[in-house]
Parts: structure tokens; sequence; C-alpha cells
């Protein structure tokens, strides 16, 4: 039997597991979260149970994220089957040409296409929790199918279970775009409000979705992503504009396009001291457009390890971040907003008037944010920067201490402890 003080101790523990698909070494700015937010806990004190996939499949691959996962975290991998490669093999299939890929996902692969991993996922982590007394856990999506184990773990072990929406669900504009059945939509709206009420906490990355949430479930909290380190500046020969991250047809700033190729056009200084650089995935449907294919001097990379993405940051004068051009759609801040604010340097957003990006962008004074309609205010603050640039008055802000991702550990640990 244990004794009073090691009864004390164990009741007293503080343990968390967190399920999450995407874990090192996946790249881009999603996984960061809870990277971040795990090593952080460990340093506050916290025992981090990490579960995540054997052989998942990442768009973007960053081997050099393994190397900064706390070794104090014990990281599980859990198999399942992924029916990627099968779909892959089916669409990639000319005599399939006609089969229409958002229509199979909605009809046979709800909420998305990891729903093969759920029940593998529920069986480990209860075993595991079982066998190692945990208590308190933590789903953090997309895929949103994670947040279904959290709910089958929360009715079966009654565990305390908080849902972490990093974008959201029903109204995500990847479910407007897939899901063309008027049925479905419902259906994700059924599954996301039964999540939500079942949740003994729910975190959101914007305010505007957690007011939404707010409304079915009062135990919301507005968690950003933040950020870890903090990016210096370095001198660099050119006028440097940088986009990082994947940006899909329905993120298009064709605006920007535009006045970029008609400064190049119009301003002889411009044309010679500009450099844009795009680095990460970009859909051909923008590279091949007429507007992208307007400017000259520009130059696509790759996607590339955060390391290097905190060199490019460096030298770069103006930091693109897109949300999306949609309706209804405001409740998205990008990860990589975070990235660029922990450089202090001039963010330039496209966004819906009243988004939730154009808001933080206003409120932490790190640039501006523009409607994907606005072109005569966009072309004025792009050729204003570089006048500041050519005058050496380019000024880079001390980030806002509050987005820290090490603070927002500390109020994450309040949260779970308060549960």
């Amino acid at each position: 039997m244990l004794s009073q003080k090691n009864l004390s101790q164990f009741m007293n523990r503080k343990s968390i597991g967190i399920l999450t698909y995407y874990w090192p070494p996946s790249g881009g700015s999603g996984v960061q979260r809870w990277l971040r937010f795990s090593d952080h806990l460990v340093e506050l004190g916290w025992e981090v149970h990490v579960f995540t996939f054997k052989n998942p499949k990442y768009d973007v691959i960053d081997k050099k994220s393994e190397d900064i996962i706390n070794p104090e975290i014990v990281v599980n991998k859990i198999k399942g089957f992924e029916p990627s490669k099968f779909l892959k093999s089916m669409f990639g299939n000319k005599s399939n040409k006609n089969l229409k890929p958002s229509i199979i996902r909605e009809l046979f692969f709800f909420p998305d296409s990891r729903r093969f991993l759920i029940g593998p996922a529920y069986r480990f982590i209860k075993k595991y929790f079982l066998e190692n007394n945990l208590n308190h856990l933590i789903t953090t999506g997309p895929p949103h199918s994670m947040h279904q184990v959290g709910l089958k773990l929360k009715i079966d072990i009654k565990i305390k279970w908080i849902s972490d929406f990093r974008d959201p669900w029903s109204n995500f504009f990847q479910n407007k775009l897939l899901n063309q059945l008027g049925s479905t939509h419902k259906k994700h709206e059924k599954e996301e409000k039964r999540i939500l009420k079942n949740a003994d906490a729910i975190f959101t990355t914007s305010k505007n979705l957690k007011d939404k949430f707010d409304k079915i479930n009062n135990r919301c909290h507005y968690v950003p992503s933040g950020f870890g380190n903090i990016i210096s500046s370095k001198p660099y020969k050119k006028f440097r504009i940088l986009y990082s991250g994947t940006m899909k047809p329905i993120q298009n700033p064709t605006n920007l396009w535009c006045v970029l190729a008609d400064l190049i056009d119009s301003h002889e200084d411009f044309e010679k001291r500009v450099e844009i650089v795009l680095i990460g995935n970009i859909d051909d449907y923008i590279l091949n457009s007429e507007e992208f294919k307007r400017i000259k001097k520009r130059e696509i990379k790759s996607p590339v390890s955060k390391d290097e993405i905190d060199n490019e940051i460096e030298i770069s004068e103006l930091l693109v971040v897109c949300s999306v051009n949609l309706n209804d759609s405001n409740d998205i801040v990008p990860g990589k907003f975070f990235h660029y604010l922990s450089s202090g340097k001039k963010i330039l957003g496209i966004s819906n008037n009243g988004s939730d990006l154009e808001k933080i962008i206003i409120e932490t004074q790190s640039g501006r944010s523009f409607g994907y309609d606005n072109y005569d205010d966009l072309k004025n603050y792009i050729y204003e920067s570089f006048k500041n640039y050519l005058d050496k008055k380019s000024i880079n802000k001390n980030p806002p201490s509050k987005y820290m991702s090490l603070n927002i550990a500390k109020k994450i640990e309040q949260i779970i402890i308060s549960l």
C-alpha cells in the first residue's frame, strides 16, 4: 500500500496526455503549437505523454523538428490504417477520372480521412491511461477525428478532457469546399456540437470561434498558438517580400500579385531592389494564374525546416500571411502569423474585413491587413514600406510577451488544474 506521503504525492501528481496527429517529423506551422506547449508543460513540472501515429501521411516533412522534442516527453506511436495510398491509386487511375474525390470522402470518410485511426487510438489510450493512472487528456484537431477519440474515452473511463480546435470544424473552409451535400454539413454540425457539449474545456485559436462555441459550452478558452524564440533581423541587399506555408486557391491574393507587377513595371527603383520569395506548397492554380505570371523576379522554393524559415524571415522586410477569401470564414488566425510576429517585422495580411487575422494585426500593431478586393491601399502600403526601407526607417517592434508560448502554457496549466 502507498504511504500517506506517497499517496499525497500521487494525488498531486501533474500528468497530462496529448493526442495529436501532427508531430515531428511533420513540418509546417500546425505541429509547432503542441510541440512547444508540451515542452513548456514539462518545464512547469508536468509529466507529458504524447499519443501520435506510426507511418502518418504528412504533406511536409521537417526532420530537424525531431531534434527539439523534450527528452522528458513520453511519445507513444499508435499503429493504424490510413486510406491515403488507396485513394491516391483510385483517383490517379485514368479509368477513374470521372470519380469525384470530394463526394467519395464525404460519403465514406466522416469526419475526415483519418477516421480509421479512431478505434486503435481509443483502445491504446484507454489501456495506457488505466495502467499509468492518467486523468487528463487533450485532443487537438484537425483532423477532428481526434476529438472523437476523446469523446469515447470521456464516456467510457470518465477522464478530464480538453478539446483543442486549431481550426474550425463545421465552418472550416476545407469542409465547405469538400462537402457538396447538405446532409453532410448537418452531420458535421451535429458531431461538432456533441464534442463541444461533452468536453470539460475547449481551446480555440481565434476569439471569433470562442464566441461561437461559448453558445454551446461556456467553458471555452481563447488559447493562441504564440511563438517560442525571438527571430533577429539581419541586413540584406534587397527589399524582400516573403510568403511561407501552404497557399490554396481560396487564399489566392490576386490583387497582391497585380500590385507587385504594377510597382515593378512603373518604378525602376522598386524593380531593381525588390525580391519576392514564396516558400511552401503553392497550388498550381495560383502559379499558373495570369496575375501571378505577371510578376518578374520572383522565386518559388519547396518547403524547408523551421530553422531555415527563421533564416529567411531574418533577411525579409515584409511578411505575407493570407486567410481565406470566403464569406463567414473569419475565425482563422494562421499559426504562421505568430511565427512572423516573433520577428517584430512588418506583417502584410490579406483577409476579409473584420476577420480575426485583421483584428490581431491591429491589436499587436504588427502591420496592416487588406481585403482581397483592396488594390489602392495595398499598393500605397507596399510602396511606403519600400521607401522606408530605402531611407533606413524600417522599425522592428518587440513582440508582445503575452504571446510567448511559455506564458500561454502557464494559462493552459491553470485551466487544467481547475477542471
